[in-house]
């Protein structure tokens, strides 16, 4: 509205001359902020209704402490401008105002940007929006239906009446995601919680806790210091009668991020996201996360074609024609999943808590000593033979825990234990599992020294060995460029055995033109063997060097084909003068910021395992190429026809 306009209005109707401007700006600012409340009544959204829903009236009556009929003059004055202003911010003062006086008339913060003027048969319900700046806010969405396309529209997606499936908007994410029923957040705490997780290595969990410490309310400073700040914590109305919880829990908060990355992955590439829309939202979420898994093998990386002039250099050979020469580095870390306890068996586990995949499920019939296939005998996981069951016992003895083991060590050095059970009483039909079992190594191997305090009498089980819980996946295998820039990570599962890292090199680099002139490993003499005894001359034309630390201090100097054929100092393209080209040691370096993941992923499901990784090295990738590009290093992308000859065609 235009002050003219505001001047004109007032000399036709006098009574407008009395109204404080404040009033104005505030009736304006809360008549927007419940405007999707008001056109859910309307059959036409294009213009405003000649008279306010009586529940709105009432609650801008009681908001702004006007009567009914002031009410009525401000929205038959001003009604247009609340139809046409731009969109305004909503203010705390106004926020509070709905929560105040709107929550008990269904009203609240949440807007709904659909235009489609055949929607009807609302269905709304309250539900709690978290947001940055504003906290943990009570809200009430609706959804809306179309006669003519038989559709349910709701905030994020909408359901075809005659399907099970809900899709997705097309475009950018909204700025609220809704990551399940009765929970939305802004995209901007989902792209807050990405970046801690990879700048900080925070968990879903922690993630929630930060929310909840530090954003969850608007004056957390305030109330985490109370003595500091000379007050004492309250609770708004609201937080005590709001049936959906004000706190995030990090069930939504993983999941939000999830959704999240799934959107933007499918606004990155021009399409839409369909999922399940009659299931959980973790079970929504698996064959979507499945299929990116899939896209993310070998080059799906966004910055596989990277290239900078730290990791691609040009030049001269003896004829002084002008040549790349592009550099790779592979690296194993050991961190990983639940997996089956089948050595190297890939097929994931119907549930983490599962020790044999579907194929192998069978097994779990069988005795848990390894070797034998005699049925076990409910509820042990061993046969009928005292020797296996001597064995399940240790591993299951409560003498394995700490505090039995630390009384142990009392009484040993003569300290007695008041109320303590004797040692003969406590060491009674009790089998104790050797100390140099790994805690997270489920294969249980008794001590077979004589002499041992541990090695249980009456009973011969010297050597056996029994597996009662789950493997775990045995390495991540990642291949970078010396810049930092990761290409693509596997998952090896029984070993780092030479052949699974040829494949991944494989993967990774399918192309004559795509293979690099270098790659670095610390295992590249055994891999030459490995090539040579195999007849593969996939990487005839790649240099095959270790890296400088371990061929310094891992490799011997009497290995003459190791000396010969892997050594850095030989590789002209790896030496100018006295100094390195590159960085060999690159993902041995980066790996430490992987690793970092180690405590938040080692429970996951196989596809949540894959998704995450893949997601924080692709937000690691953006933020590795933006460093480069400050430092001068000018990133860029090799055209995939260079790579892909048949793109050129």
């Amino acid at each position: 509205m235009l002050l003219r306009e505001l001047a004109q209005l007032v000399l036709e109707y006098p009574i407008y001359g009395d109204i404080e401007l404040d009033d104005l700006i505030q009736f304006i600012h809360l008549a927007k902020l419940i405007r999707p409340a008001i056109e859910i009544t309307q059959k036409d959204k294009r213009s405003p209704p000649p008279r306010l829903p009586q529940h709105i009236h009432e609650f801008l009556c009681a908001a702004l402490g006007k009567s009914t009929s002031e009410i009525l003059w401000y929205w038959v004055g001003f009604r247009a401008a609340v139809w046409t202003c731009r969109e305004v911010a909503a203010r705390r003062v106004d926020v509070s105002a709905v929560h105040e006086h709107g929550l008990c008339r269904g009203l609240g913060t949440s807007r709904d940007t659909d235009d489609v003027m055949t929607l009807t048969e609302p269905v709304s319900y309250r539900a709690t929006l978290f947001t940055l700046r504003d906290g943990a806010l009570p809200v009430f969405t609706t959804s809306l239906y179309c006669h003519a396309c038989l559709r349910r529209y709701h905030h994020n997606y909408y359901v075809e009446a005659s399907d099970s499936r809900r899709t997705y908007y097309d475009g950018p994410p909204p700025s609220i995601i809704q990551v399940s029923t009765h929970f939305f957040v802004e995209a901007e705490v989902l792209e807050l919680f990405g970046n801690g997780m990879v700048f900080g290595w925070l968990s879903a969990r922690n993630c929630a806790r930060l929310y909840n410490s530090s954003l969850a309310h608007p004056a957390a400073h305030v109330q985490n210091n109370p003595l500091a700040y000379g007050a004492t914590a309250h609770q708004l109305p609201y937080e005590r009668d709001w049936p959906y919880s004000l706190e995030l829990q990090d069930e939504e908060a993983m999941n939000g991020f999830f959704l999240y990355s799934l959107l933007l992955d499918a606004a990155e590439h021009q399409t839409h996201l369909e999922l399940p829309h009659h299931l959980s939202q973790k079970d929504r979420l698996a064959d979507a996360l499945h299929l990116r898994n899939k896209a993310m093998e070998g080059v799906g990386q966004e910055e596989w074609p990277h290239a900078c002039d730290l990791c691609f250099m040009l030049m001269k050979d003896e004829s002084g024609n002008l040549m790349k020469v592009q550099y790779a580095v592979g690296d194993g870390l050991s961190i990983g999943r639940p997996c089956c306890a089948v050595h190297d068996c890939k097929v994931n586990l119907a549930s983490k808590r599962d020790i044999y995949c579907p194929e192998h499920a069978y097994l779990a019939q069988q005795c848990a000593i390894i070797g034998c296939e005699l049925p076990r005998v409910p509820p042990t996981q061993t046969c009928t033979l005292e020797a296996h069951q001597a064995v399940e016992r240790a591993y299951r003895s409560d003498a394995n825990r700490a505090i039995h083991k630390l009384r142990a060590r009392l009484r040993n050095n003569g300290v007695s234990v008041p109320g303590e059970p004797t040692a003969a009483e406590e060491m009674d039909d009790e089998v104790l599992v050797s100390c140099a079992q790994r805690p997270d190594d489920t294969t249980v191997v008794l001590c077979a020294s004589a002499t041992c305090d541990e090695k249980p009498s009456g009973t011969d089980i010297t050597g056996i060995k029994g597996r009662f819980g789950r493997r775990r996946t045995h390495n991540e295998q990642a291949i970078m460029r010396p810049c930092g820039v990761y290409l693509s990570r596997a998952t090896l599962f029984g070993s780092e055995a030479l052949s699974g890292v040829k494949e991944h090199f494989k993967a990774v680099f399918p192309t004559a033109q795509s293979r690099p002139e270098i790659f670095i490993y610390d295992n590249n003499c055994r891999l030459r063997e490995h090539l040579l005894a195999n007849g593969d001359d996939y990487f005839a034309e790649t240099g095959l060097p270790v890296d400088v630390f371990h061929f310094k201090s891992k490799h011997r100097a009497t290995d003459t084909q190791c000396q010969l054929h892997c050594n850095p100092a030989a590789f002209p393209d790896l030496v100018n003068g006295d100094k390195w080209r590159v960085n060999t040691s690159i993902c041995e370096e980066s790996n430490t910021w992987l690793g970092g993941y180690l405590a938040i992923v080692r429970d996951m499901e196989a596809v949540r395992y894959t998704f995450f990784l893949d997601e924080m090295i692709k937000r690691r990738n953006r933020w590795t190429v933006k460093q480069l590009e400050r430092k001068g290093h000018n990133p860029w992308r090799i055209p995939m026809s260079c790579l892909f000859p048949e793109f050129a065609k």
